[in-house]
């Protein structure tokens, strides 16, 4: 007997990744280049690759508002999922749950991840096979 076994309907979405160190300046700078790819493929999830970054060790909570404040005010860009996929750091995930907060206050459908599959996942459509078929 099959157990376990999953479809998955991936819609389109956009990927964006990124290497090296980010800081404040950078981090808008991607969110404004996001924000032109959503705004022209609107049925698009939003893919975001971090997992090859550093994050300036003077980021500050207002650093991480001040971000979160950028994809605010492109709010009508972002109309579907966005995943942001980091290292599986714990430095790393105390700053980005900071994050997601201040994305969760503002309304966005945002999630942080640590592996890519993950973020597929959550990105996908997915519904289990009816195994009384087979």
């Amino acid at each position: 007997m099959l157990s376990g076994i999953k479809i998955y309907k991936v819609n389109d979405f956009i990927r964006k990744t990124e290497t090296g160190n980010i800081d404040l300046e950078r981090s808008k700078k991607i969110v404004r280049e996001l924000a032109m790819a959503a705004g022209l493929h609107a049925n698009h999830n939003i893919l975001v690759d971090l997992r090859e970054t550093t994050v300036s060790a003077a980021a500050s909570i207002e650093d991480v508002m001040k971000v979160a404040l950028e994809f605010g005010s492109f709010v009508s860009s972002f109309k579907n999922k966005i995943a942001n996929i980091i290292p599986d750091d714990p430095k790393r995930m105390i700053v980005a749950n900071r994050f997601k907060a201040c994305m969760d206050i503002q309304g966005f459908e945002y999630e942080i991840f640590t592996d890519y599959e993950s973020a597929i996942e959550w990105l996908s459509k997915t519904e289990d096979i009816d195994q009384t078929n087979i």
